[in-house]
């Protein structure tokens, strides 16, 4: 099935290279795209690499310094008459359905399009900001890398658009992706930015976003985790809701940020609270949290875990050195990389950037993680990026002060 799903991708793309290369009109400028000569049908092809370094400075935890593939995609989009379509494949994240990405077909609806298909909840300015823009190695506790844990693509149907100086965007959608088990877990989510200054030198951006998740039969359970000492080192999990309980998730978070020249500023506050209602056991608490429970645990019973209200928050920022400004995206109501001056090694642009990060649940005692980050960043033309990140991590609840140097090599277009 692989060899033929790759077959047809293959001949899809080839046939459009080839097929109307005659009528058709073949642009170059930046990437490739196809449109044909009625304008009715168009292609372009895209990508991106990133390759990552991790070196560990181990405490409690045993963390395996590595390299490894973070993201390898191809992304196909374009348009069919008035529909248009994004087909993302992630290679670093499986074959087929596991590496499944933006999959979806849209329509232009209301100064704004509408959806069909997989891809990211409108929740969370981490979230919205491109992998290929993040200031940092990876995204901060308030996004799919911390309270939405492993839920980044849900399937659903959404709207998103820009009405004057708001971005707004809503969801509904199944608790899972292409690559996890059908369930009938059912979710919301929106996102409503304001930017009532946005030049070519400065912005200040303010939004906000509210989540809802219903979990029910065969869904994966609803965790909330920090990864804080960086990205294949240890994590912390932070609350937990069982799939199979049916239990809900519900979160509400608040954004600040904002640029002057070349400083930036963004920081979000998210509350989450997670269902419980249910028992571990002693062992199983210690299995699933890492420590053994802060509380009392019944003998005959165990530990009950009742209802848990999360709270995160980071501020982050950076200075071009070389002097750029970063931009703001209005259609993602997130921020975008600078763009370097010059090009080639020493024409390039340089970033110092530094990340607070922080989560706890407040219903278990010492049940909180935080990182703290010093990073620089090269951009050796508007394509080329290398990054390079620092990570304390810190652990309250099993007193982990693991540490991650990262490195990223990194090419989109």
């Amino acid at each position: 099935m692989h060899c033929l799903y790759k077959s047809l991708m293959a001949a899809a793309i080839t046939g459009l290279l080839t097929g109307t290369a005659a009528a058709d009109q073949a642009e170059t400028k930046g990437n490739l795209e196809i449109t044909s000569e009625d304008g009715n049908f168009s292609a372009s092809l895209g990508g991106r690499i990133h390759f990552d370094t991790y070196l560990f400075d181990n405490d409690l935890e045993d963390a395996i310094s590595t390299t490894e593939f973070r993201r390898a995609r191809i992304t196909l989009k374009g348009n069919i008459y008035d529909w248009s379509y994004v087909l993302e494949q992630d290679f670093a994240g499986g074959s087929t359905l596991n590496g499944f990405r933006d999959v979806y077909l849209a329509h232009t609806f209301l100064n704004g399009e509408v959806r069909i298909g997989q891809f990211k909840p409108f929740r969370s300015m981490a979230e919205m900001t491109s992998s290929n823009e993040l200031t940092m190695l990876e995204r901060p506790f308030s996004s799919a890398t911390g309270l939405y844990d492993g839920n980044q693509f849900q399937q659903g149907i959404g709207w998103t658009g820009v009405l004057d100086c708001f971005t707004l965007g809503m969801m509904a959608f199944n608790l899972r992706d292409a690559a996890t088990p059908r369930n009938e877990g059912v979710g919301a989510a929106g996102r409503l930015s304001w930017a009532p200054i946005n030049t070519d030198h400065e912005t200040l951006h303010l939004g906000t976003s509210i989540s809802y998740e219903n979990a029910n039969q065969n869904s994966s359970d609803l965790l909330a985790e920090a990864d804080y000492a960086g990205r294949r080192g240890p994590s912390q999990l932070m609350a937990l809701t069982p799939g199979d309980l049916g239990g809900d998730v519900a979160t509400a978070a608040l954004e600040l940020a904002g640029s002057y020249g070349p400083l930036y500023l963004q920081g979000e506050y998210a509350i989450g609270s997670f269902e419980g209602d249910y028992y571990l056991s002693e062992a199983g608490f210690e299995d699933e949290f890492g420590a053994p429970a802060p509380f009392f645990c019944d003998p005959q019973f165990g530990c009950f875990i009742g209802d848990q209200t999360i709270h995160t928050w980071y501020i982050q920022g950076s200075w071009m050195l070389t002097g750029e400004h970063k931009t703001y995206s209005k259609k993602r109501g997130a921020f975008s990389s600078a763009k370097p001056s010059g090009d080639g090694l020493w024409g390039g642009a340089w970033e110092l950037t530094f990340r607070y990060d922080t989560m706890e649940n407040r219903d278990f005692e010492h049940l909180q993680a935080s990182s703290t980050i010093i990073g620089l960043n090269f951009y050796a033309n508007r394509n080329v990026r290398f990054m390079l990140n620092y990570t304390m991590g810190d652990d309250d609840f099993t007193g982990d002060g693991t540490d991650q140097l990262g490195l990223r090599a990194q090419i989109g277009w």
